[in-house]
């Protein structure tokens, strides 16, 4: 029943910001009044799912251990490969014709970090489809 309810709340100010957003009118450049408030509500949604998306299954994990087997070495290799793409990322400052205040070492290894992690697994769900459909035609 808890559940429904935040479910409800949720989606009620979504509704409310999107209404507000829609028919607030807009600024002197064009943009609309609530864009703030809409790109803040979706930050708060997208920090709740990810925290809901570990959270559950570490519920899991601890409530029923011999079945979280297969999640924990999932989350392992998960991290795994977030070093592995950590390792790769480079972290030189780009030339730019104009200054640019993201192009700072730190920020450049975080953003390396999430493209090449994006990349390596994408690559791993494309080989592991094919290994399943090629290995299906030989049985």
């Amino acid at each position: 029943m808890l559940k429904r309810i935040i479910i409800i709340i949720l989606g009620a100010v979504s509704v409310i910001l999107g209404i507000m957003y829609y028919a607030g009118g807009e600024m002197a450049g064009g943009e609309p009044i609530y864009t703030d408030h809409i790109l803040i509500w979706g930050a708060i949604l997208a920090v709740i799912a990810a925290a809901m998306a570990l959270l559950f299954p570490l519920a899991q994990i601890i409530a029923q251990p011999k079945r979280g087997k297969g999640t924990l070495i999932g989350i392992l290799s998960l991290v795994i490969v977030v070093l592995i793409a950590y390792g790769l990322a480079s972290s030189e400052p780009l030339s730019f014709p104009t200054p640019n205040p993201d192009n700072v070492p730190p920020v450049l290894k975080r953003v390396g970090t999430g493209l090449i992690t994006m990349y390596l697994l994408v690559g791993i769900g494309l080989v592991s489809i094919l290994f399943t459909e090629i290995s299906k035609s030989f049985k």
